[in-house]
């Protein structure tokens, strides 16, 4: 019989989901730093096991463009948030349009 430490790894495995710390290290990053972002709202897990955030293995692109808008653009937190939803409303807009387009017989 499979214990409950295997069971949630291959859980975790099967959606792709990784901890707090598999998150900082795929990024580069001290785990504390990773907990500010999700302190602040800038990433979010998609599931918890307890006391311990699962993210998204897309978390690691969201957390590579929230350094380089930190890091290259100088940008502080409030910044990052503000523009990672703009830039999440655009892509949700781009989408609609372009369903909107096929559906109309429109092409683009």
């Amino acid at each position: 019989m499979i214990d409950k430490t295997q069971e949630l790894i291959l859980w975790r495995t099967e959606h792709s989901l990784l901890t707090l710390e598999d998150l900082a290290n795929a990024a580069g990053l001290h785990p504390e730093l990773v907990e500010k972002f999700v302190g602040y709202g800038l990433l979010e897990p998609s599931a918890n096991t307890g006391s311990h955030p699962l993210f998204p293995a897309s978390s690691v692109e969201r957390l590579r463009c929230i350094l380089r808008l930190r890091r290259d653009l100088g940008v502080n937190l409030a910044g990052v948030a503000v523009i990672l939803e703009m830039r999440e409303r655009i892509e949700n807009l781009q989408r609609e349009l372009k369903r909107l387009r096929r559906r109309l017989g429109l092409v683009e």
